[in-house]
């Protein structure tokens, strides 16, 4: 667990957080987290955690093993039933770009699997899950 009386500065709390430094930028400025700016530094109580990203601050940043990605050996695949889409083309769908897309399948935040020349391959299965939905292009 957090340690409640722990400061962390705003980069600490996006990787804690699994998000991006300017979306804690972003959270600061619209009140979802609160901050106080010490030396030209947005400091963060540990403990906000807990409210804005759930799954991701329970093993700190320090921890030994990081999650193993989904990946599987590409076979045959019938037709309409294990629609996949090339980093490129998820990218397309998505604001990730292509180096997020791959970065996400090696933490194992999306679900995919490379072919034998060790291109990846996205799952379409990510496009229903709501934390990626929210990335998707209107």
């Amino acid at each position: 667990m957090t340690d409640p009386k722990e400061i962390l500065t705003s980069q600490k709390f996006a990787e804690r957080a699994g998000v991006s430094a300017a979306t804690v930028s972003k959270w600061l400025r619209s009140g979802k987290v609160k901050g106080v700016k010490q030396s030209g530094k947005w400091m963060i109580s540990a403990d906000q955690l807990k409210s804005v990203a759930p799954t991701r601050h329970l093993q700190p940043s320090t921890a030994s093993e990081p999650p193993k990605p989904a990946v599987a050996p590409v076979t045959a695949k019938p037709a309409a039933s294990r629609r996949s889409y090339s980093i490129e083309e998820f990218s397309a769908i998505t604001y990730l770009t292509t180096f997020g897309v791959e970065r996400f399948l090696k933490e194992g935040r999306l679900t995919g699997r490379k072919d034998e020349s060790g291109k990846w391959s996205v799952d379409h299965a990510n496009l229903e899950r709501p934390d990626i939905q929210r990335l998707t292009r209107k």
